[in-house]
Formats: C-alpha cells, structure tokens, sequence
C-alpha cells in the first residue's frame, strides 16, 4: 500500500487509530508513508509512524527524515508486516524544488520496498530525484534476486515526463484511471506503487484506490486516498 497521510489529523482531531483499523482491514505486507512528522511542535512533539506502528501489532517501521522541521523532522516511511533486514535512507537532489525529499528503502527476507515523496512545484526537480532514485536503487539491491518496489506520492499525473522516466527503470502496477487526490472528489492521480523492472519479475492481482474500508471513509482521514496493490511472484531459484 501507499499512503500519504497528510501529518494526520487533517479533518478529523485524532485519526491514528481509523489509518491504523483501515490497515489492518487491508493487511498490505508493506507500506509506504508520506507526509510524516517526527516529534515537531506542530503536531505536538509526537513521532508519528512510531504512533501508528503501536498500532499495528508489532509491525516493523523505518522513517526517513528529509529535513529538519519546527523542533522535529519532517518525511516518509515504512511499515512492514516482516522483520525488517536492512534499511537505508536517503535524501534527494533539491534540484530548484520547494523543498528537500527522502528515500527509504528497507529489504525483508522476501522484498525490498521504497518509499518517497517527490516535489510538488517543479517538474526539473522530480526528473532529478527519478534519476537519483534509480541510482540508489540499484546500488542498494546489487546482487539481490527479490522483487523490488517503489512506492509514494509523485506528485506528477500519469501523462508526464515523470512518470516517463520512472517507466524507463520501473513497471507501474497500480491504477492511473482513477484519482488519488484530492481525497473528495479525487480529481487527479498522483500516488502510485512500482515494480524495478530488473527485480524478479511479479503479476498484478488485484490493485484499487481506496475510499473506504472496513475501518470507516478514509476520505476523512487524509487529503490523498491509499492504493492498495496484491501481487505474485515466483521467489528466486525455484
């Protein structure tokens, strides 16, 4: 699943516990979290992937700061339903952007799983992070036989020169027919789940945006809605 949160609590007072029923409803294995505050006075001082990781019957978590923010630090992260291996965070190029963004990239005994955030005002700064995501991500998976994805808000619609170079490294397996922001009415597709295409390869199940689940209407929890993706894949060597 991807799923940018919006530093919680954007409509509703305290929707930890509703983001945290809708995944245990969805059971995704992994998830990809913009839009995180780690213990900043804004949201007050509360480190909030470790918040809803409590929530989540002991799931493993790595954030990834990409910069620091009132008293705090401001980002994306990573939920996992297995133990985490290894993990690395990186930041991206600014490249003339609004603002820094992250790279958090953690390896399970089955996957390797990505999470970021592009800009969100300049489209030669979202070609440079692509270009340095597919670095990075290369480097880290280097001898590693597991399928690979990349997850996130890319701020960039399904026609762009964006999503044009990330097609040129990755296969996108999510939806583009349907949007995910904003959350009501959704007008535009933005958030996506990728597979690296020299990864071992996998087949698309089942993948939806969601607007409700059986926690309650995840319209309320968040301007973006999550997308949800079910995939299959034969693992290395058999």
């Amino acid at each position: 699943m991807t799923y940018n949160v919006g530093v919680f609590n954007k409509y509703l007072e305290d929707d930890f516990q509703l983001v945290a029923d809708a995944l245990l409803h969805e059971r995704p294995d992994a998830v990809s979290l913009n839009e995180l505050d780690s213990c900043t006075h804004r949201t007050g001082g509360i480190f909030q992937l470790e918040r809803l990781a409590s929530l989540m019957e002991g799931w493993a978590f790595r954030f990834g700061a990409a910069m620091p923010f009132d008293g705090g630090a401001y980002g994306d992260g990573v939920m996992t339903r297995d133990d985490i291996l290894r993990s690395e965070r990186f930041v991206l190029p600014q490249a003339g952007g609004a603002e820094p963004r992250a790279l958090v990239i953690v390896e399970t005994e089955d996957y390797v799983f990505a999470a970021t955030h592009l800009d969100h005002v300049s489209a030669a700064a979202q070609h440079e992070q692509v270009r340095a995501i597919d670095s990075l991500v290369a480097r880290f998976v280097a001898g590693v036989r597991k399928p690979v994805f990349l997850a996130g808000d890319m701020n960039a619609t399904p026609d762009s020169e964006t999503l044009r170079l990330f097609r040129q490294r990755w296969r996108l397996l999510t939806p583009t027919d349907g949007g995910t922001y904003p959350s009501d009415p959704p007008r535009e597709c933005i958030d996506y789940i990728f597979a690296w295409r020299d990864g071992v390869p996998c087949e698309v199940i089942e993948a939806r945006v969601l607007n409700r689940s059986g926690a309650g209407d995840l319209r309320r929890a968040s301007d973006h809605l999550p997308v949800l993706l079910e995939v299959a894949w034969q693992p290395a060597g058999l």
